[in-house]
């Protein structure tokens, strides 16, 4: 047992960051000192990331932490040659940097939240050395089902399948945002079932919210809002809606705005759903603004819109990272997610009445983007007798932040002895 409750997290991605690796670290790093755990963070400065930075996120991760930061390569001068990812470009500095500092300060464990993948394969490499042991937190998967096949997206699924297993099966626990990812590495790697798989959606502080005031609406149109990217896995889920949106748009004055939509860096962004737009004729009454905006411009945003959207993908282990952020808000929000996913088993639960649920195979099916414009409709039309959901219900109090970091704690100390 090491009796220094010290965690190293690795997060190139950290506040000033708003992305949602970032997202789930300043939670973590917000709670984690209450259960008695010290968390050092090694990340870079803003200069060597390509995302607009936002001065709230530094504010609301709070000071309960050491932050280290290390040297990366100057994205501005790797691009030249097509890398762009901060896992690789930050591999180096951030090696030597854990390194250095595991064998002074000898932490308890390491977490490795992913993406960006490549950090975590030094985790072998550093427990080996060391005796330090690791976890790995899967916000998302490094191993999945792609259609694309250029060079990059080839050669970056050969590369995880090269290096995944022999990081997992290292490792002293695995989390994941979704019981699906989970499952998933099960099949590929039997041998890791021994092991603690825990299984930890995104949380949400609440206190997030109280700071954001509503502005007022400057027309009459109905307001509807998604803030977020949109992955491939994504775009046939869109078509659907868009369909559905339509149909709506004959009756009601809808303007559906899609924000922040590609992964993309500053001045790399290009859209995403502009040849879906076109092919639904939807461009009267849809708009996409491609470019990441701050986390609290995004909930300022939100919290102007008369409605919001929750949309899920064609994976089940898809976990929706703004979900209970939504519930938070207090905002109605019409939830059209995958039947298997964790976001629809949520909200079966909270019998959460604005939603419907799909199967893939059903996406673009006649009859279904029906239904789908049918509940729209309810919802729109009886946004105004929306209530919102207690933040006192067991079933939300589960995922809030202190809640998550707690599971955390939990496992953290098992792995500790």
């Amino acid at each position: 047992m090491n009796d220094r409750k010290i965690v190293f997290i690795p997060a190139p991605f950290f506040p000033p960051s708003a992305m949602p690796p970032a997202q789930r670290v300043r939670l973590l790093v917000r709670h984690l000192h209450e259960y008695g755990w010290k968390p050092v963070i090694f990340t870079v400065d803003q200069y060597y990331r390509e995302e607009a930075a936002d001065p709230w996120m530094v504010e609301i991760a709070g000071n309960a932490f050491e932050k280290i930061e290390v040297s990366a390569w100057d994205q501005r001068k790797t691009r030249k040659f097509g890398l762009g990812d901060l896992g690789i470009r930050v591999f180096l500095g951030l090696y030597r940097s854990m390194l250095k500092q595991a064998k002074k300060e000898r932490p308890a464990l390491i977490l490795y939240p992913v993406p960006p993948w490549y950090i975590m394969v030094m985790a072998p490499l550093i427990k080996r050395i060391t005796g330090i042991p690791y976890a790995i937190d899967f916000i998302d998967p490094w191993i999945y089902k792609t259609s694309r096949r250029n060079f990059k997206s080839v050669a970056s699924q050969r590369i995880a399948r090269l290096l995944e297993g022999r990081v997992v099966k290292g490792s002293s626990a695995i989390f994941a945002v979704s019981q699906g990812i989970l499952d998933d590495l099960k099949k590929r790697y039997p041998s890791i079932s021994s092991l603690p798989l825990i299984a930890v959606p995104y949380g949400v502080e609440v206190s997030d919210y109280d700071a954001i005031p509503v502005q007022p609406k400057v027309n009459s149109e109905i307001l509807i809002r998604y803030t977020g990217a949109i992955s491939e896995n994504m775009l046939i889920v869109v078509d659907s809606l868009l369909k559905a949106f339509k149909k709506l748009s004959e009756t009601l004055p809808v303007r559906v705005i899609f924000t922040g939509t590609s992964y993309a860096g500053i001045g790399l962004t290009k859209p995403v759903l502009a040849e879906l737009i076109a092919k639904n004729g939807a461009s009267d009454f849809v708009v996409e603004n491609p470019a990441r905006v701050g986390y609290r411009e995004a909930l300022e945003m939100n919290k102007q819109a008369d409605m919001l959207l929750l949309i899920g993908d064609t994976t089940p282990y898809y976990a929706a990272s703004k979900m209970m952020g939504l519930v938070a808000s207090g905002k109605p929000f019409f939830a059209w997610v995958h039947a298997d996913s964790f976001p629809a088993q949520f909200l079966e639960e909270l019998q959460y009445p604005h939603r419907l649920f799909f199967q893939t195979g059903e996406l673009g099916d006649e009859n279904k983007i029906s239904q789908l414009a049918e509940a729209l409709s309810y919802s729109i039309q009886n946004r105004d007798r929306f209530i919102p959901v207690s933040l006192e219900n067991p079933v939300f109090n589960k995922f809030t932040a202190k809640a998550m970091t707690k599971t955390f704690a939990d496992t953290f100390q098992k792995i500790n002895g």
